[in-house]
């Protein structure tokens, strides 16, 4: 019989910081959207009293994205809970409710979280 994953309660949703690594569950989803549960960046947290965060999704790194100015290389170093080299997929930012933070897994580097930062502002035409 398969287990089910257990999600946090929303009576107690977890506090997710900026910079922190997320397995977040996407699903469910629609379209182009990333799914499945997959890591996440935390971009911004503290929205008046709303339990959402900010979050730009991994998805494992290829070397064509190289050419590609919205996927952000995240290493796999210690403290990121990476096991392989990872994209954050910046033109996927969306707000999440804290319902679907499974687990915190490590953080990024304050480079790496400029660096997705400032994509972002570039795919929100900021």
């Amino acid at each position: 019989m398969p287990t089910k994953t257990k999600y946090p309660s929303p009576k107690n949703p977890p506090i997710p910081l900026r910079g922190e690594i997320w397995l977040i569950n996407f699903d469910p989803t629609q379209g182009d959207e990333m799914r499945k549960q997959r890591p996440a960046v935390v971009l911004g947290t503290q929205a008046s009293g709303l339990n959402l965060s900010i979050v730009v999704p991994l998805t494992t790194w290829r070397s064509e994205f190289i050419q590609v100015w919205h996927i952000i290389e995240v290493a796999s170093k210690p403290g990121s809970g990476l096991t392989a080299p990872s994209g954050a997929s910046c033109y996927h930012v969306r707000s999440v409710s804290h319902g679907r933070f499974m687990k915190k897994i490590g953080a990024v580097s304050s480079e790496e979280l400029e660096e997705i930062t400032a994509c972002v502002q570039n795919c929100v035409e900021l």
